[in-house]
This record gives structure tokens, C-alpha cells and sequence, in this order.
């Protein structure tokens, strides 16, 4: 799709929506550094003002966003250590976050608290066991096993920041496990 990454920088939220959701997006090539201006200016007109956006935009972002342009972009380029994961878990994180602060609670699933906590905690690295037994010496780890406790603490953080909305979300119990040992991760 000739032009795809022209001119992100103007479009609004409905034409982030209608560019990623055009037909050509899968087929897309592009270098990692477009990919992520794309996800980062999308996200920022998202975030601009999210308790206003309508129903229909809603659900056009909900397609976009997942489906379209973090799929596209990990086709393109690679999981890049799960940086588009990372990307659609902050989103929605902090979505959620300024909604409810909002008072507002559009029924889509982008917005569903649910599905950050079960991805986070399935691209765990490790178990909370071995997570703990390892932070405290983790100037002594090889570079792999450092690098698997970073991405611990890096999963945690969108996944703490829904913890509030869970309620008794079926995996609590095990989010509460890697909760009492992400002080102590480098």
C-alpha cells in the first residue's frame, strides 16, 4: 500500500481508524521505525480525548488497532520482543485507566480489563517462582536470564495498572503471585 506511513501526523482518530482498516494493511512492508510511529500516533489520538469518542469509533478502533495495525506490523517486522504486544497492553491499560476516571465505559472489547491480565501473564518468560529466586542476584545472571526479568516487570506494568478493575477475574490469584515480587525485579 503505496504511502501508507505519509502523513500520520495529520490524520484525526477516524482517519487512523480508516487507514488502518483498509484492505492492503496485511500486505504491507515497512522498517520497525514506521511501524512504530504508526502505533504511537494512532495511540496518542486515541488517547487525546477517549470519553468522547463515539460508539461506531470505538468499534472501528477496536478493529483497527488489534486486528489490523499491531497484526501488520508484527507480520512485517517480527514480534520485535514483544513490542506490539507491549504496545496494545499499554493502550488499553491506560484507556481503561482514563475511562474509568472518566466515569466513562464503553462496551467494546478493546476495553475489557479481562484480556490484558491472561496476555500478560501468558508471554511470562517464566514462573513466579523461579522469577523470585532469581531477582535478588541478578548482577550474577547471564544477559538472557536479566533481560527475562525485565520483561517480567515490563508485563507487569499494564497488568498492575488493570489490577484495580479486575474484580475476581479467574487468574487473580496467579497475578497476585508475580504482584508480590515485582518490587524486587530489575
Amino acid at each position: 500500500m503505496s504511502g501508507l506511513f505519509d502523513g500520520l501526523d495529520r490524520l484525526d482518530v477516524d482517519g487512523h481508524a480508516r487507514r488502518w482498516s483498509a484492505p492492503d494493511v496485511m500486505r504491507t512492508d515497512g522498517a520497525v521505525s514506521e511501524w512504530i510511529g504508526a502505533a504511537q500516533l494512532f495511540a496518542a489520538r486515541v488517547q487525546q480525548d477517549p470519553a468522547k469518542l463515539t460508539g461506531e469509533q470505538w468499534r472501528a478502533i477496536a478493529e483497527a488497532w488489534p486486528l489490523l495495525l499491531l497484526a501488520a506490523a508484527e507480520r512485517a517486522t517480527g514480534a520485535q520482543h514483544d513490542e506490539w504486544l507491549l504496545r496494545d497492553l499499554w493502550l488499553r491499560a491506560s484507556l481503561l485507566k482514563e475511562l474509568k476516571e472518566a466515569g466513562a465505559a464503553p462496551d467494546v472489547p478493546l476495553l475489557d480489563p479481562g484480556p490484558v491480565l491472561d496476555r500478560a501473564l501468558d508471554a511470562m518468560p517464566m514462573a513466579p517462582d523461579t522469577a523470585a529466586a532469581l531477582a535478588p542476584r541478578w548482577r550474577e545472571l547471564d544477559r538472557e536470564q536479566v533481560l527475562s526479568l525485565r520483561m517480567v516487570r515490563r508485563l507487569l506494568g499494564p497488568a498492575r495498572a488493570v489490577a484495580p478493575l479486575l474484580g475476581d477475574h479467574p487468574r487473580r490469584g496467579e497475578f497476585e503471585a508475580w504482584d508480590r515480587i515485582a518490587d524486587g525485579l530489575p
